[in-house]
């Protein structure tokens, strides 16, 4: 059985759903310390100019990313983060060809004003998960009630859920211990995920946005590779 291990990023990019499709379990690393330079509260989206970064307000605090809180009061213009993002994405992706099926759902999410960053980011990962007819199992780690860290933890998770095989980001070959996969004889493998090109609503193709500016502009882009 595959396993692969990601945070919850907001919005996710498109590898966040290769490792996915690629994997039997997917375990969301809630309990991962919060990176404010990551992916985990911010994402970007295609504009007429090039791109534009979508960051949700939180209470930055050095713990997990699942106790990670959002401030869901307004700016000093009196706006809503949420109510601001839905509509930045609408205006955007209005006339893409399958923004209409997702609409209601997208707006749903933005109008439940989560408390937790967790919970929201979730919400946006099952969505798109759905458009991409992603069968992978979601587990989070929280729930698993690992004390272990870094390469040791990874292992833990891998063997509690009966798998042989561990799909890594290529980020990895740096930071993990390989003897580690095999003394406990867990095969393991790196993704080098190959960003598709797609038709976006602009010219000049941009790798790397959000997973959403596929999902709205050509669908299920897994199935066209």
């Amino acid at each position: 059985m595959i396993v692969t291990i990601h945070q919850p990023n907001y919005l996710p990019y498109l590898g966040f759903f290769d490792k996915m499709k690629k994997a039997d379990v997917f375990v969301i690393y809630d309990d991962a310390q919060f990176n404010k330079a990551d992916f985990q509260h911010r994402n970007r989206i295609r504009i007429y100019s090039g791109w534009k970064w979508l960051t949700v307000p939180i209470v930055k605090k050095r713990i997990p990313i699942n106790e990670i809180l959002i401030k869901n009061n307004p700016d000093t213009k009196g706006v809503y983060w949420y109510d601001e993002h839905f509509a930045i994405i609408e205006k955007i992706y209005d006339h893409s060809p399958y923004f209409i099926q997702y609409e209601d759902k997208l707006k749903d999410i933005y109008s439940n004003h989560y408390e937790k960053l967790v919970d929201l980011n979730v919400a946006f990962i099952d969505l798109i998960k759905e458009g991409f007819d992603l069968k992978t199992d979601i587990v989070l780690s929280s729930e698993m009630g690992f004390d272990s860290s870094s390469t040791q933890k990874i292992i833990d998770i891998v063997e509690t859920l009966g798998g042989d095989t561990y799909i890594s980001g290529s980020m990895g070959r740096s930071y993990l211990d390989t003897t580690l996969f095999d003394k406990h004889g867990i095969d393991l493998q790196f993704q080098d995920f190959e960003h598709p090109v797609y038709n976006q609503n602009y010219e000049d193709f941009v790798p790397n946005l959000s997973a959403i500016d596929a999902l709205f502009n050509v669908g299920n882009v897994f199935d066209q590779k």
